[in-house]
């Protein structure tokens, strides 16, 4: 997709692995993550151009309502996926549930969630879930996208146990196509929380929240360890990103050598 006229200027810091063996299969894929705080009423369209800018493979969202979600969808033209993660209010009050999304220009199958957290009810914002889909396109290249939101603050033994479960959750699934891992992992200083989730994050993530000042390093993603030529940015932050969301999108480009399989 091309960035439509007007586009917000996204100031970027790229960092990149500096890897160029690839082979005659070798695809290029762009992922994106963002948390974009829907309970506080962000502006869609905004959200889409900064997305637009981009132009993602794949977009994964945290912290969504079904609404938005179909809104944001509709802005870029794009196929989607959305999982409800709690609903905090009644059933009579649906459009204020809140849930993650999976977006994409492709063909998104094979899509589905299941809750990573100790059985929290429904109406609790501490339930946590994983959310998966597959990703193929027209040149015949595949991946399968998680879509994670762990546990945050202090809650060290409640994320670690999550990033066990996406863990089995992945060996249940398996590699074909190849897992990638992405999301809001509310791990600042917690680097076991990498260590327990399939993946490699082969550039460090960075600081993605809050989105005026940043500090902190919360969204990731993570490829498969023969990821090729790995690039990672962000916006530098700033007032015009914090009325959008109190995180900063963070966009990940990245080539596998052997992802050309049949759709």
């Amino acid at each position: 997709m091309v960035a439509e006229s007007g586009t917000a200027t996204c100031d970027t810091r790229p960092m990149s692995s500096e890897r160029h063996d690839q082979t005659s299969t070798s695809q290029r894929w762009t992922v994106l993550t963002w948390n974009v705080h829907g309970s506080a009423g962000p502006d869609v369209e905004s959200i889409a151009t900064s997305i637009r800018a981009q132009a993602p493979d794949v977009v994964v969202i945290q912290e969504i309502r079904k609404r938005q979600a179909t809104a944001l969808a509709n802005a870029l033209s794009m196929r989607y996926s959305w999982a409800l993660k709690h609903e905090p209010y009644t059933k009579l009050m649906w459009w204020r549930s809140e849930g993650m999304a999976i977006m994409t220009p492709h063909l998104l199958d094979a899509v589905g969630h299941t809750e990573i957290s100790d059985d929290q009810p429904m109406r609790n914002w501490r339930r946590r879930i994983a959310q998966w889909g597959l990703v193929g396109r027209a040149d015949r290249s595949m991946l399968m996208i998680y879509n994670l939101h762990l546990s945050p603050h202090d809650d060290t033994d409640s994320r670690r146990s999550e990033a066990l479960r996406v863990s089995e959750l992945v060996d249940g699934i398996g590699d074909d196509p190849p897992p990638v891992m992405a999301g809001d992992f509310n791990d600042a200083d917690d680097p076991s929380i990498i260590d327990a989730l399939p993946g490699v994050e082969h550039v460090a993530a960075p600081m993605s929240n809050p989105s005026e000042a940043p500090t902190q390093a919360l969204d990731h993603v993570l490829l498969p360890e023969n990821a090729l030529d790995v690039e990672v940015e962000a916006p530098a932050g700033g007032n015009q990103w914090a009325v959008m969301s109190d995180h900063l999108p963070v966009t990940v480009r990245f080539t596998l050598p052997s992802v050309a399989a049949g759709v």
